[in-house]
């Protein structure tokens, strides 16, 4: 069995940081039409590969999508 077929353990996080990996979450459940595992198992790999953490990218993206709603 591949390691991708294993879940990936969900990160403990402080009330602050778990709001904004929420907000970022309904983000790309809305502009990308993901369920919400999906939206987070993206926001895991966006911060894996960009050696950050879950709370960082989602603040990221969060002000990112905000830039370009304005």
């Amino acid at each position: 069995m591949s390691a991708s077929a294993f879940p990936r353990p969900h990160i403990i996080l402080s009330t602050e940081d778990q709001k904004l990996v929420d907000s970022a979450k309904e983000i790309l459940m809305h502009q990308r039409d993901l369920s919400e595992e999906q939206a987070y198992s993206l926001l895991s790999e966006m911060a894996d590969k960009r050696k950050t953490g879950m709370a960082d990218i989602s603040l990221q993206l969060i002000n990112i999508t905000k830039r370009l709603t304005v």
